[in-house]
Order: structure tokens, then C-alpha cells, then sequence
């Protein structure tokens, strides 16, 4: 038995789960992080390593979620199959939006937060010198 799956981190489900949708069961089934993986390294173009700390995994499995990727969109190329994009273990990304300090470099969310710091403080160290700090995954 192997080693329970680690949650891959994703930026948004795929705009297309279905590339013409299957009338029947000939398709080959891609799981989220797959396209995910794929979209990292080709469509964003970063290294293999940047993109498996994106997808909060390891560069070696990184690399083993793009070969197997690569191998179904293949054999769905050359066989004229559908693919299906579902499944797999994954968590969605989540924005950050709140405020950071330039005192203890300590990070808060607050969703009301704004680029206006209206007397906002460090909860930490009380510091009036913070910053507007808005993080979106890749």
C-alpha cells in the first residue's frame, strides 16, 4: 500500500472539465493537478522546481504528475480520445489580502484591508509602519 497522497494546491478549477464532452466512456481522464501541472510548466513557462513549490509538492513528484500528464494527453492525441479533467486530491488557493509590518515583517489577514492604512497597527508589536499587502496565486 502506498503513501497517502499530499493535497495539491491549485489556483482555479480548469474553464473546461470536458475538451468535447464524452457521449460515451471513450475518454481519457486527466485529474486536476495533472492540468494544473501541465499549466504551471507550459502555459506559465516556469521551472520545474518553481512550479512543484506552486503545486506544494516535491520536484520529483512534480515531475512524475507531468509525466503521467503528458503520457494521457498522448495517448488521448494519437488515439482521438476525449479528455476529462476531474479528480484528484486538491485544495484550491486562497487570496491573501490584509497587512504586513516593516517592524517584526509579521503578515496579518484583513479582508477589509486597503492601500489606505487608516491608523492601522501591528497586532504583534504595535509598529504604525505597515503596509497594504495583497498576495494572488499564480
Amino acid at each position: 500500500m502506498g503513501r497517502k497522497t499530499r493535497e495539491r494546491l491549485i489556483k482555479t478549477p480548469p474553464n473546461n472539465f470536458y475538451f468535447n464532452p464524452p457521449k460515451d466512456s471513450n475518454y481519457i481522464t486527466l485529474t486536476v493537478a495533472e492540468f494544473e501541472a501541465m499549466r504551471l510548466k507550459h502555459y506559465l513557462n516556469l521551472n520545474q522546481q518553481e512550479a512543484a513549490e506552486n503545486l506544494h509538492v516535491s520536484q520529483p513528484t512534480f515531475s512524475r504528475i507531468l509525466e503521467n500528464a503528458h503520457a494521457r494527453v498522448t495517448q488521448a492525441l494519437y488515439e482521438g480520445k476525449n479528455i476529462a479533467i476531474f479528480g484528484g486530491n486538491v485544495k484550491f488557493k486562497e487570496d491573501f489580502k490584509g497587512y504586513g509590518c516593516l517592524a517584526c515583517d509579521s503578515e496579518w489577514k484583513d479582508e477589509k484591508a486597503s492601500r489606505k492604512l487608516n491608523k492601522t497597527t501591528c497586532p504583534k508589536c504595535n509598529s504604525t509602519e505597515v503596509f497594504f499587502l495583497l498576495k494572488e496565486p499564480l
